[in-house]
């Protein structure tokens, strides 16, 4: 009789997360991780140690964005960024190093309507270096500034945060589709690790949720974030480097954008390191600063971000020559 109870339990427990699991599929709010990851742009993108890279000197033209795209021009340099010019190019001007993601990179927009681009033209006693890449973590822009960055041996490194760039310490993320390198904390430590070998279980809808609350509801998303934001600052005193932080928004100031950006802040703050939230002069310009129906910006939210950056540069003397 007792066989027959934990039979039937161990059915019923089965059943329950079958029908869990078709739920959880079904409203594609879970998805689960694609492994082993798969290049998403295998046309413009290649794996390499430090996570991905464009193709070095490259030149081609894509859709942007898939629902009403117009063609951009994509070019990459021999260290694989998107950029017309080299990095080890002779130039005589203090150089400001940018990270961060394609909101950095220009996903949807002409090289030159970049901020940094624009920037330029704007203060052209400084050069902008771009090192920003589509789908870069915090972490993969880290690892971005120690092999390329610190070799142009820049007066100032500014940080850029995209909203929804803290999640993506996560184990299971893959950037543009690669099998990345990642870190984890060891005793509060930064130990870079390979990526996770995923089982079947890994795959499944149920366990995407609960690693989503756990990372969500815990420390471990925050605890990691800073801690890559610890060795950037370790790394600006040891070269030294001026550094600069900033948060980039997204299409919508929700409560989850109000809480990354205030850490980032209170972060920043207890660094004694210059902080730009872009949160304001973007939202005031509502759906412009947007391509539309995509949240990547516009030529024109990129425009602002420019004009908010030389404000910036100029009102905390940056970089101080």
């Amino acid at each position: 009789m007792k066989l027959t109870k934990l039979f039937l339990w161990i059915c019923g427990l089965f059943a329950c997360l079958v029908a869990g699991e078709a739920v959880l599929r079904l409203s594609k709010r879970f998805p689960p991780p694609i492994y082993p990851p798969k290049s998403r742009h295998p046309e413009l993108e290649a794996y390499e140690p430090i996570g991905y890279r464009l193709h070095p000197s490259h030149r081609t033209t894509i859709p942007y964005p898939p629902d009403h795209p117009r063609m951009i021009l994509v070019v990459s340099n021999r260290d694989g960024f998107r950029a017309s010019r080299e990095l080890d190019e002779p130039d005589p001007r203090p150089r400001v190093v940018f990270l961060g993601d394609g909101f950095v990179s220009g996903d949807g927009n002409q090289e030159s309507e970049r901020f940094t681009n624009r920037l330029e033209a704007q203060m052209p006693s400084l050069r902008m270096d771009n090192l920003a890449m589509t789908g870069f973590s915090p972490d993969l822009a880290l690892r971005t500034l120690e092999t390329f960055g610190l070799k142009l041996k820049p007066k100032l490194v500014v940080f850029c945060m995209y909203t929804d760039a803290y999640r993506r310490v996560r184990p299971e993320y893959d950037g543009s589709g690669f099998a990345i390198p990642r870190y984890e904390l060891d005793s509060g430590h930064l130990v870079s690790v390979p990526y996770p070998r995923l089982h079947f279980w890994d795959l499944l809808s149920l366990s995407a949720a609960t690693k989503k609350i756990l990372w969500t509801y815990t420390n471990w998303q925050w605890d990691l974030n800073q801690a890559i934001l610890d060795r950037y600052e370790q790394l600006g005193d040891e070269q030294p480097f001026q550094k600069a932080i900033l948060f980039l928004p997204g299409t919508d100031d929700n409560s989850s954008d109000r809480k990354r950006r205030g850490w980032l802040k209170q972060y920043a703050d207890r660094h004694g390191t210059p902080f730009l939230d872009l949160s304001d002069p973007m939202h005031k310009i509502g759906e412009r600063a947007f391509i539309p129906g995509n949240p990547h910006y516009s030529a024109a939210g990129h425009q602002v971000i420019a004009e908010e950056l030389e404000r910036f540069f100029r009102d905390r003397h940056l970089p101080s020559l």
